[in-house]
């Protein structure tokens, strides 16, 4: 992560806010930890070597300075411990898409993995240029800074909850504010980056499983025939760029039916926080949510975590930007092997 200064607060329209302000404490981590990342018995994980809260300042006011313009910082608002909720936009494209990381504090490497891929996109390059004219792209570094910050899964205050399954009650102010983004942006379509726990290996394979891709949150019988089609056809172009990266082994993603997850909620429509008025179904401009998972989280093998987000992401960003994810074969879709579950750091 380059550090480097910024004066991202006062560019952001919020100069009174102090730096302090921030940077206020976090509590002590929960007794009960569910889910991702998978950290080995007695694994050191330096937090020294992924990207933190003033690094996503930094980057974020970085990035939007060296662009000439393509890129815009804003805040959504604030987090329970007075954070900004920092998102930035590239592109005038128009379809919108949403990239989102770190929803859970502790699933540390995709933050760093959604600022390369903002810092690409915002680049001089023709393959940039032409996600931008057919994109509106909007990256969310750091959903959950207070999380991040304090190494936990959940929010830190008013309330300590999975801000994953916090898109039916609305208690946090996190999931208010960017519900409140995602309505004024109308995305059409959205990705969601997580560190996966426990899938030692491929299924019928002794392959360690290296990335799992989350093509439902919600069953296929409560979305409409389109989003079904795209997250399908999201989720075979993701498979695909990984195959020619050529060192990840990709399972699918057990088959769940979660309604108050965020990407599950974009797809559904049908609730808003307190004082909003909810879509309909049929209403919501999100026809495409996927999500992806890598394996675990450690120091020497950071860059190859952040390629596993990164490849697959730019893969589906620039199918959805030129048209050709309208024409992605899906047929493979149900032949893409699950993983076998089992004790964090089992091999076989």
């Amino acid at each position: 992560m380059r550090r480097r200064s910024t004066k991202l607060v006062g560019a952001l329209g919020v100069a009174a806010l102090s730096l302090s302000t921030f940077f206020a404490p976090a509590s002590a981590d929960p007794p009960h930890n569910p889910g991702g990342p998978c950290l080995q018995e007695n694994q050191n994980v330096s937090l020294a070597s992924v990207a933190n809260y003033a690094d996503v300042v930094r980057e974020l006011g970085r990035i939007e300075r060296s662009s000439q313009g393509a890129v815009e910082v804003h805040s959504a608002g604030q987090s329970g411990e007075g954070r900004q909720l920092l998102y930035a936009t590239v592109g005038h494209g128009p379809e919108t898409f949403w990239l989102q990381a770190r929803i859970h504090g502790n699933e540390l490497h995709s933050t760093e993995a959604a600022l390369q891929i903002l810092d690409r996109l915002a680049s001089g390059s023709p393959a940039a240029k032409a996600v931008r004219e057919g994109l509106t792209v909007v990256v969310v570094p750091m959903y959950n800074p207070d999380g991040a910050e304090a190494n936990i899964r959940q929010s830190t205050t008013p309330n300590r909850i999975d801000l994953n399954r916090d898109w039916e009650n609305f208690a946090q102010p996190e999931s208010v504010a960017f519900w409140k983004v995602w309505r004024s942006t109308a995305p059409t379509y959205a990705l969601d980056m997580h560190h996966m726990s426990q899938a030692p290996v491929v299924l019928g394979t002794d392959d360690l499983n290296q990335f799992q891709i989350g093509g439902r949150s919600i069953a296929p019988s409560r979305m409409t025939d389109r989003q079904w089609l795209t997250n399908r056809q999201m989720t075979m172009a993701s498979v695909e760029a990984l195959e020619g990266y050529g060192v990840a082994n990709v399972a699918h993603y057990p088959l769940i039916d979660i309604t108050n997850a965020v990407l599950s909620r974009m797809l559904m429509g049908e609730t808003a926080p307190p004082g909003e008025t909810p879509l309909p179904q049929s209403a919501t401009p999100t026809q495409g949510a996927i999500f992806y998972e890598v394996r675990s989280v450690g120091q020497k093998s950071n860059g190859q975590l952040e390629n596993l987000f990164r490849i697959p992401a730019m893969a589906v960003l620039t199918a959805a930007a030129d048209g050709s994810l309208a024409e992605q074969d899906v047929s493979g879709y149900d032949a893409l092997p699950f993983a076998r579950s089992g004790p964090c750091g089992q091999t076989g």
